[in-house]
């Protein structure tokens, strides 16, 4: 089966982003695309929300859930997250349920119920356990970040089911273990939940994907309907379980217990991530609650959410709606025990440190000033960068300064190379770079000074060579100059002068017409340039230059094939003796 959050390869463009906003750098990249590696991954979907090419996409929750309801016509009810309150609220209660309806469901109930069930569970378990600390269970990122990435705290997660599952068991009670449960909501997680456990919730679907299901059937913009207003929740609404979608919601419905504990709410994963690394199980006096959540401000900040408004004003409207008050008694009969297992994925393979400098040295990192940290690779340092690279979840060509070392020394042979002077000037006219051949035509007092500086970095083209007007000119008006012959003293030179960046960095080639061999390749383009113009008038005048255009072309090609022949008797003359 598809994973809830999956890659779309041709969307990928390999920038590493989603690598450097992983919590738990669950990706591997492969031919310079990155996927999501599901042992690892705990299904936050945020790289589906910073993706900047939308590559990290969301399952699709919509074919599979309309399946659901065109074979269980008349059994299929949704369970609706609270946080529906900030995301459909400028819509009535009674209006959303009568739209829902309508798509094919058999009734709409609050997860809010199952959450005030599990509240009074979690509360019940904590006045008898001996722990002191306690985590809740109720965010399925943070169970599965714990079970993977902090083994050591799974037995500090209170035993209890999610309030989704909770509110699926309290549907099947009441309605029949045979119907269908839809959960929609802002958690993509969820999705995963409901596969892990199917016989519970059938499918789940976000908000995005209810509101693009009621958008096309025509039910959003709401439309009037005069029997909407008569429409509820089932079997009733729920009250504080409401809050469970803020941070801190789920303390509303506590501190009932006679003994002293510490309630605490955290939200945001890498705030979570801190408060676990810090937590001490064996320290304290008094038990500790632990209400963590994965998304900053709680789940209407979800990354399915619809509503990208103030987490404040979502907040508030969640509070305004809510009532305090004891939790449901008549569904507490109901077994939410369940037992969270580790999955260990921290450090799954150990390496020697002569392992890591090994792949360290591949990205040409020898030494700990090699190690730059930074992070274009999308790892925090270079060694969890080599351990990547030993996991097989990075290439080496992830490395920004590596790559930009090959590239630089790439382009260094290729300049030392080119049979002709070649100099990279700036918009100060100083030089960027410039190959040997170049320094050599300058004489050798340039040319001593470069092999004492290769390159010749920085210095003022001016003091280099006599040809300083041409690329003032050429910064000045932007124009590129092609092979302009000069008389300098006894030589002649070719000059062509490039753009790289325009009015900020250009290249020069120069070529000695001084040297034979430069000479004739010079007097045959001339001449192929000369056939090319000249038959390119041919073209538009044919009827009136006939037999003389003729004639012209074959006496120029006869130049160049008189050149060619003579070159080629100078060849077998050399072979003969």
């Amino acid at each position: 089966m598809l994973r809830p959050i999956y890659t779309e390869p041709e969307n990928c463009q390999d920038c590493y982003k989603c690598i450097r906003e992983c919590p738990v750098k669950a990706i591997m990249v492969e031919g310079n695309k990155a996927s999501i590696i599901k042992e690892r991954c705990i299904y936050c979907g945020h790289c589906t929300q910073i993706c900047p090419t939308g590559a990290k996409k969301v399952r699709d929750g919509l074919t599979r859930a309309k399946y659901t309801l065109s074979r269980h016509s008349g059994k299929v009810y949704m369970s609706l997250a609270p946080s529906y309150v900030s995301e459909f609220g400028n819509i009535p209660v009674s209006g959303l349920i009568a739209a829902i309806k309508r798509l094919g469901f058999a009734g709409v109930s609050e997860t809010a119920l199952g959450a005030e069930v599990v509240t009074s569970k979690t509360e019940h378990y904590i006045g008898e356990s001996p722990e002191k600390i306690h985590i809740s269970s109720a965010c399925p990122v943070i169970v599965d970040y714990i079970r993977k990435y902090a083994p050591a705290l799974v037995g500090n997660i209170t035993p209890i089911v999610s309030p989704m599952l909770a509110h699926a068991m309290m549907l099947r009670e009441m309605y029949g273990d045979d119907i269908k449960i839809v959960f929609a909501g802002p958690c993509i997680s969820k999705k995963t939940e409901s596969d892990n456990f199917n016989q519970l919730v059938d499918v789940a679907i976000t908000f995005k994907d209810l509101s693009e299901w009621l958008e096309s059937e025509g039910e959003l913009p709401l439309r009037e309907v005069a029997d909407s207003a008569g429409e509820t929740f089932i079997p009733y609404s729920s009250r504080i379980g409401a809050a469970y979608p803020i941070e801190g919601g789920m303390l509303k419905g506590m501190h009932t217990l006679q003994k002293p504990v510490h309630y605490m709410s955290f939200s945001g994963i890498d705030v979570v991530k801190s408060v676990l690394n810090e937590l001490n199980p064996d320290e304290g006096s008094d038990p500790m609650f632990l209400e963590l959540l994965a998304c900053s401000g709680g789940c209407v900040n979800g990354p399915a959410k619809l509503n990208s408004g103030s987490i404040a004003r979502k907040r508030y409207d969640i509070i305004d709606r809510c009532e305090t008050g004891e939790p449901h008694k008549e569904f507490s009969h109901l077994d939410l025990a369940i037992t969270f297992s580790s999955d260990c994925q921290k450090n799954t393979q150990s390496y020697t440190e002569i392992e890591i400098k090994a792949a360290l040295a591949t990205v040409g990192k020898t030494t700990d000033e090699d190690e730059l940290n930074c992070s274009s690779c999308g790892y925090d340092t270079c060694r969890d960068f080599a351990v990547a690279m030993l996991d097989r979840r990075a290439e080496d060509n992830m490395c920004a300064s590596y790559m930009r070392k090959i590239a630089h020394d790439k382009a260094t042979v290729l300049l030392q190379k080119i049979p002709a002077g070649v100099v990279l000037v700036n918009s100060d006219l100083k030089v960027v770079d410039m190959n040997r051949t170049f320094a050599s035509y300058m004489g050798e007092d340039i040319l001593s000074v470069y092999d004492l500086m290769p390159g010749m970095s920085g210095a003022a083209l001016g003091r280099v060579c006599s040809f300083e007007p041409f690329f003032r000119t050429a910064f000045a008006t932007g124009e590129e100059l092609k092979e302009r012959r000069i008389n300098d003293k006894d030589k002649t030179w070719l000059l062509s002068i490039y753009n790289l960046q325009p009015n900020r960095q250009v290249f020069g080639l120069l070529q000695s017409l001084n040297e034979p061999s430069v000479k004739k390749e010079w007097i045959l383009e001339r001449a192929r340039e000369v056939i090319r113009n000249h038959m390119s008038t041919v073209q538009k005048v044919a009827g009136l230059l006939g037999e003389n255009a003729a004639y012209t072309d074959s006496t120029l090609r006869s130049i160049i094939e008189a050149y060619d022949q003579k070159e080629a008797e100078n060849k077998e003359r050399h072979h003969a003796g």
